[in-house]
């Protein structure tokens, strides 16, 4: 599990260098580097830039381990201009504390480096070589200069000195800069948006019908990463009633709901808790009457219950839903020539739900 090492930690006093962070919330898995490690790669990130004074950024930093390999990165970053919320995963605590840590460093100072990337090649500009006015090293004292012997000439005017070519002139003006060297890169991170899925899977329905029921239902959901947003429909199959004296009934219902949920997730698994609205009608059909006829009448109900989901493959998912109805239109059926009501759906039921849930985004 993961241990809270400090939880709104100097939240209420500012910190003497604007280059600390005040850390709000520090929340990691065992076994994670400390808030020290997140101080060290800040520094390390901005390096020797002069930070202006002004009122530190206010961070938190949440990492949830959700699986062997797998790191959940929850950063919090408020500098001034409104609190802001990243969502990213990595391969080992270490770094997605270090990715924490130069995004806090980004939010300081947008000068700062990622000190994990590899250091930029430098460049050599090679020297010239000696051309023939360069002056040539002078010779040790002790070695003997010898001079080769002069060879005969014949006599005659002595031939001119061919003038050397002449050299282009020295461009005026300071000499161009080297292009810098590419900007490094931050570390690979994925980031968590929002995810449709379609799902479908039937159940048991109690209490809508005179009898348990056999229901199948689909749908769409919405989902982000702490809420999802659902649309969907259902069918109960028809089942039938007695009322004695060889009379009875056949009822049938079916209903679209929407519902919304707020979800916790860790790992391969995801558990919402959902409340809605559902709109449908029940539907019935007298057996032994003297007139048989079809009567079908509208039906409201609220719905509250809690799911699970479990990630079989990152596109497949296994869904298991329990909820409670509760009627807030429940028609009532005649039966001629019996007086009364032989039949209402009830105040509370009850269904369950297992399908598949395929995820097209």
């Amino acid at each position: 599990m993961p241990v809270i090492v400090a939880a709104l930690l100097t939240a209420l006093a500012r910190a003497a260098d604007p280059a600390d962070p005040v850390v709000v919330a520090w929340q990691v898995a065992a076994g994670c580097p400390g808030v020290d490690a997140l101080h060290a790669g800040i520094r390390r990130s901005l390096g020797g830039l002069a930070v202006e004074r002004r009122a530190p950024v206010r961070v938190g930093v949440v990492v949830v381990r959700e699986a062997p390999q797998r790191f959940r990165l929850e950063l919090q970053l408020d500098a001034g201009d409104g609190p802001s919320e990243r969502v990213l995963t990595s391969d080992t605590c270490g770094a997605a504390v270090d990715t924490a840590a130069w995004l806090i460093a980004v939010a300081i100072d947008v000068r700062a480096t990622d000190p994990a990337a590899p250091p930029s090649p430098e460049i050599t500009v090679p020297e010239p070589p000696p051309g023939p006015d360069s002056p040539r090293a002078p010779e040790s004292p002790g070695t003997p200069q010898s001079s080769p012997p002069a060879p005969n000439l014949p006599s005659g005017p002595e031939p001119r000195p061919q003038p050397l070519p002449d050299r282009p002139p020295a461009p005026e003006g300071p000499a161009e800069p080297l292009p810098p060297p590419p900007a490094a890169k931050p570390p690979p991170t994925r980031d968590r948006g929002l995810h449709l899925d379609l799902w479908a899977g039937g159940g048991l329905g109690l209490g809508v019908l005179p009898r348990p029921a056999p229901t199948a239902a689909f749908g769409l959901t919405l989902a982000g990463p702490r809420w999802e947003a659902e649309l969907s429909g259902h069918y109960w199959a028809q089942r039938r009633a007695d009322f004695g004296d060889g009379r009875g009934g056949k009822f049938a219902h079916g209903h679209a709901a929407v519902r919304g949920c707020g979800a916790w997730e860790r790992g391969r698994v995801r558990v919402p808790l959902c409340g809605g609205l559902a709109i449908g009608g029940v539907s019935g059909e007298g057996v032994g009457a003297l007139i048989p006829r079809t009567a079908r009448s509208l039906w409201l109900g609220l719905l509250v219950g809690a799911g699970l989901r479990v990630a079989l493959h990152p596109r497949v998912g296994l869904l298991l839903r329990a909820e409670a109805v509760f009627g807030l239109r429940r028609p009532g059926f005649l039966l001629e020539p019996a007086p009364g009501v032989v039949f209402r759906p009830a105040a509370v039921g009850f269904s369950t739900f297992l399908g598949l849930a395929i995820r097209l985004r």
